[in-house]
């Protein structure tokens, strides 16, 4: 009998041992085409391995909607994804490893718009940690790159016990909106290899941020500021930190050289919007001269918002549409381009 795991559970696909799934995937594509029809495998070509990996703290509704956005995103960049679902200690004895096996073919707006994807799913107890390494190995696709998307996974299990394989991978993915510690609690030896999904998800905002503000000469923008404030909804604390670095870097590189004495008197802080708070991100700045203003509020399931300010020649308001990423575009960014 099958011992209960909530997380594989609430994933698609077949569910059998472990090395049955190998031996599956090793015929899934195969099979004879009728003629003139390309074999399905020739819809496949991997481009990299994607691993996607759980804590303890994932919900069953939060892994489907990150395995999704993980399918998704196969359609677009083929890859084998794999997926570790944990379940809590002693929860098993002497039982064979279980996973799920989940493969699917899409075609999209036309027929010539075809693509496979296959997704391996592993269920194992957190007691067998240390020798997950060997079995994921098993099944990456070889010479291809690996990355690695950490979902509540607490940070001192990442360095106890998955900080020599997450070395080898080439991206290392988390969400700050989820797991706000991850930067600053693990002792990356690259860091830089580590990329903040709450970071891609705000391309479209510094985009739109930094064409409206860029029309507006440097000088103007630092003159006189005082405090730049951001608040953010409730589940948003990732990008509100994040904006406000990014807004930070961009004042900072504004003051004229041998002023820089002016810009750190600035004042920078982000905070919850609290319950009054109607949009997912606001922005404001604060002048000594009561004339100059800027204020900016974003409601990013909308996609819209509003844009307030006076920088000396004279009063804009204006409605604002920024079309937010979608969950494959964003763990796009967040791996290829963030």
């Amino acid at each position: 009998m099958s011992v209960p795991n909530p997380l594989l559970d609430a994933l698609p696909g077949l569910r059998m041992p472990v090395d049955e799934v190998t031996r599956m995937l090793r015929h899934m594509w195969d099979g004879d085409p009728k003629e003139g029809a390309h074999p399905v495998s020739s819809f496949r070509a991997s481009q990299m391995n994607l691993i996607l990996h759980f804590g303890l703290e994932t919900s069953a509704a939060e892994a489907r909607a990150r395995f999704d956005s993980a399918i998704a995103f196969a359609q677009r960049y083929p890859c084998r994804i794999i997926v570790l679902c944990p379940e809590g200690p002693a929860t098993r004895k002497d039982e064979r490893l279980e996973g799920k096996l989940f493969s699917q073919c899409y075609v999209g707006k036309s027929l010539h718009d075809f693509c496979c994807c296959e997704a391996l799913v592993l269920g194992y107890s957190v007691d067998d940690a240390r020798f997950l390494e060997s079995q994921v190995s098993l099944w990456l696709e070889a010479d291809l790159p690996v990355y690695h998307w950490l979902n509540r996974v607490p940070p001192e299990r990442v360095g106890d016990c998955y900080l020599p394989f997450l070395t080898r991978c080439r991206r290392v993915l988390f969400d700050s909106d989820v797991d706000p510690a991850l930067a600053s609690e693990v002792d990356w030896p690259e860091p830089e290899r580590v990329h903040d999904l709450a970071w891609a998800r705000l391309l479209p905002v510094r985009q739109h941020l930094g064409q409206f503000l860029g029309a507006v000469p440097p000088d103007r923008l630092v003159g006189g500021l005082e405090r730049v404030s951001v608040r953010y909804a409730d589940g948003h604390a990732g990008e509100g930190r994040n904006l406000l670095a990014w807004i930070r870097g961009a004042l900072e590189r504004c003051v004229p050289a041998g002023k820089a004495g002016a810009a750190a008197t600035i004042i920078y802080g982000a905070e919850p919007a609290g319950e009054d708070g109607r949009f997912t991100l606001e922005v404001e700045w604060s002048f000594l001269s009561q004339k100059k203003h800027f204020s900016w509020e974003y409601h990013a399931r909308a996609g819209t918002g509003r844009v307030t300010c006076n920088f000396g020649h004279g009063v804009t308001d204006q409605p604002l549409h920024v079309e937010p990423l979608p969950e494959a575009g964003v763990l796009a960014e967040g791996l290829f381009f963030g």
